[in-house]
């Protein structure tokens, strides 16, 4: 019998990955975690990602409009970035396959390859999908909260380096917001400005005991996943 998979989606400072550990350390039965940010951070070679080298065949930063450079950015995926995300579904999948709940964290971005990867690499699997979705201007304060300038490690990458960093980071964010947020069909959809942690997770659990999940059958639909 596969295991349950709960998607948890949303952008940078929505809440997914508190949400993620909360539910986790507070089931009753048998759950796997794994998320985006330690996807990102620990599994892709950092040199293949937007801050990195090699990230036009990664995963790339570049202007959404290109007749303006400093403008906002968005994500574009070079093949080893495609390559990845295949990879990270296929994880999920195996874990399922092998009979374990897992619940994960990501960013399904409408306007990539993520989000139609992922629903059909998890085609057949029971897949809850949850959006959290506080206002745009609750993302902001709260990303300007955390102060990434203090978590980056200036001492090694150098103050030039952690001041382009935190201003790609500031220009993806608009898009980031756009793309996650352009599928708006999911099993359960959240606004952690009105939900707090402990209310997401109670939330998630209620409806995992209503049944299964029908959000990615219906997207299943869009991308004519057979």
């Amino acid at each position: 019998m596969s295991g349950q998979i709960v998607i948890v989606n949303g952008t940078s400072g929505s809440g997914k990955s508190t949400a993620c550990r909360l539910f986790q350390q507070r089931a009753d039965d048998y759950w796997l975690c794994y998320g985006i940010d330690d996807f990102l951070a620990n599994t892709l070679p950092a040199r293949y990602g937007h801050h990195g080298p090699l990230a036009s065949e990664g995963i790339q930063a570049v202007p959404v409009d290109p007749a303006a450079p400093d403008g906002p950015l968005r994500w574009t995926f070079g093949p080893h970035g495609v390559r990845a995300f295949e990879v990270l579904h296929e994880w999920i999948a195996s874990a399922a396959r092998a009979g374990a709940n897992i619940v994960v964290d990501h960013l399904l971005m409408s306007d990539t390859p993520v989000l139609a990867d992922c629903v059909r690499r998890l085609d057949g699997l029971p897949v809850l999908l949850v959006t959290l979705k506080p206002p745009f201007e609750v993302l902001e304060r709260r990303i300007s909260e955390r102060r990434m300038d203090k978590k980056l490690p200036v001492e090694i990458l150098g103050e030039d380096a952690a001041r382009r960093i935190v201003d790609r980071l500031t220009r993806l964010r608009p898009w980031f917001y756009d793309s996650v947020y352009a599928n708006d069909i999911a099993d359960l959809t959240i606004d952690t400005d009105a939900h707090g942690p402990d209310e997401v997770c109670a939330l998630i659990s209620a409806r995992l005991a209503q049944g299964p999940g029908t959000a990615f059958a219906r997207l299943g639909t869009t991308f004519a996943v057979s």
